[in-house]
């Protein structure tokens, strides 16, 4: 027959305030830990007692202290003693709800991994409450009894949450240093890690990969329907949503050692894998957006995946950046609910830059997918690539590469479906020609009927043009007009295939 606990409302209340003593005393996070799980197993009558904190930006729970009955290969200080929080779904739940738990190992209400968890330290029954700091769950209280106790029931809640509280008081004299040299590092809503964060870890990973060539991998994340949450339901809703995007990003994230998650400001979050490639970037991100389908108010994310095994060349932390951030938008902007893999040697374009001005989705896509599989070649191989596709899907009737050269564009490659189109000639190309400035800033059209030698030269209606230092670049559109957005995305793919 289990024995009664020992502790009784009168001998409780006396350890509240022996605890309430002992960590007016502490000077240190480890001492504090200590005295709060030493006074805790009488408190509680425990076999064990162990205290976790959270660790939010890798999705896991670090063990602090273990005191009792510990059993072979447990620490009282463990060096490396960490908790995936996504496997353990009450520990999740503590962190959602901030409400302390009880369970036992062969009730209904327990969980395979909470279960297994219990039977292999020897517990029977566990106790758990959250400890709190600035209002945030900061760790995790954790008491188990073995066989011989009557287990713990809901009866033992108020005293659990009574006695974290007093932890949580005696936590802030001791965090408080610790705390302001976190929060240079930490995102003050979501708890996750910031943009500084994410550089200096990136910028140390980057190191090892230059010296050792362990791969790194960079996911960029954007909130979708963010703002219509706010609009329709108020900005704290809109913060809720964040912090639910931000626990399923470390939950995501507590499953890649040494992985960091942040919030870099806004909508936009980010994980950043040392030593791990695209293949565990993109299990990551699709975990991560697995796990935001449950936030409030229909918000999700969009993912974007990066990694040096895809970049040629010198890898910097702006480039891993640009891809993944540039494949995140092609995931918004077409409603992947899948993450997407930065494409190799598309760098250099700010994609949003056009791609929100477009009436025409897709054409970008057309034009980078071309360049992506001409990594590695050419300038004037990636060129002729870009334009192939775009005439293709404009169904222009040809396209010419020309060089400048003392002050002619003289055809270098060029292709023509349909007679009657002169792609072959030379034509005037003066370094302070209007229709030059305009094809090198940002592209242009020229009509037939323009006082420019070019288009009459082709003999087409219309010629989309745009060029980047010596090369330039023409779509002869002869039949429907080009979209808007073709002259700023075909002189966005110029400068992507000249690496500028």
């Amino acid at each position: 027959m289990d024995r009664r606990p020992t502790t009784g409302a009168d001998e409780r209340l006396a350890g509240l305030v022996r605890l309430a003593g002992a960590l007016a005393d502490a000077r240190s996070l480890r001492d504090l830990a200590e005295r709060a799980c030493e006074e805790g197993r009488f408190a509680f009558d425990a076999r064990t007692v162990s205290l976790a904190r959270i660790e939010r930006e890798h999705g896991t729970a670090r063990v602090l202290v273990n005191v009792g009955e510990l059993i072979e290969g447990e620490e009282r200080f463990p060096s490396d003693e960490t908790y995936e929080i996504a496997a353990y779904p009450m520990l999740a739940r503590l962190m959602d709800e901030a409400r302390p738990w009880v369970m036992t190992v062969d009730a209904g209400e327990a969980r395979p991994a909470e279960q297994a968890l219990l039977q292999r330290i020897g517990g029977h029954s566990a106790l758990a409450a959250p400890v709190l700091a600035e209002g945030r769950i900061w760790g995790e209280l954790f008491a188990t009894r073995g066989p011989d106790v009557e287990p713990y029931d809901e009866d033992d809640l108020a005293f659990a949450q009574a006695f974290a509280g007093m932890v949580s008081a005696g936590l802030a004299q001791v965090e408080h240093l610790a705390r302001v040299q976190r929060m240079a590092y930490q995102d003050t809503l979501t708890g996750i890690g910031n943009r500084r964060l994410v550089e200096e870890k990136l910028e140390q990973a980057l190191a090892v990969y230059r010296a050792t060539g362990a791969p790194v991998t960079v996911v960029m994340a954007d909130v979708n329907r963010l703002k219509q949450a706010n609009d329709e339901f108020g900005h704290e809703a809109g913060d809720r949503a964040l912090i639910a995007i931000a626990n399923a990003l470390s939950a995501a994230t507590g499953k890649v050692p040494g992985a960091i998650a942040a919030r870099l400001g806004g909508d936009e979050f980010c994980a950043v894998l040392p030593g791990f490639d695209v293949a565990v970037g993109e299990a990551l991100a699709s975990a991560f957006i697995r796990g935001s389908r449950t936030a409030p108010y229909g918000v999700t994310v969009a993912c974007g995946v990066s990694s040096t095994e895809l970049i040629p060349g010198v890898v910097t932390a702006a480039r891993l950046f640009a891809m993944a951030d540039g494949a995140q938008y092609d995931a918004k902007r077409s409603g992947a609910d899948h993450p997407v893999i930065a494409m190799p040697g598309v760098t250099s374009l700010d994609r949003r830059a056009f791609d929100r001005r477009s009436g025409r989705p897709g054409l970008l896509a057309v034009a980078l997918a071309a360049l992506a599989g001409q990594a590695g070649q050419p300038g004037v191989d990636r060129l002729v690539a870009a334009a192939s596709a775009l005439a293709g899907e404009l169904k222009a009737a040809g396209w010419v590469v020309s060089r400048v050269r003392d002050g002619a564009a003289i055809p270098m490659v060029h292709s023509a479906s349909r007679e009657g189109v002169l792609v072959s000639a030379s034509i005037p190309a003066a370094p302070g020609d209007d229709w030059l400035i305009q094809a090198r800033s940002g592209g242009t059209v020229i009509l037939a009927d323009d006082d420019v030698p070019l288009a009459a030269v082709r003999g087409c209606g219309r010629v989309v043009v745009a060029a980047s230092g010596d090369w330039i670049v023409e779509l002869l559109c002869d039949g429907d007009p080009p979209p808007p957005e073709a002259p700023g995305v075909l002189r966005a793919a110029v400068g992507v295939a000249l690496g500028g």
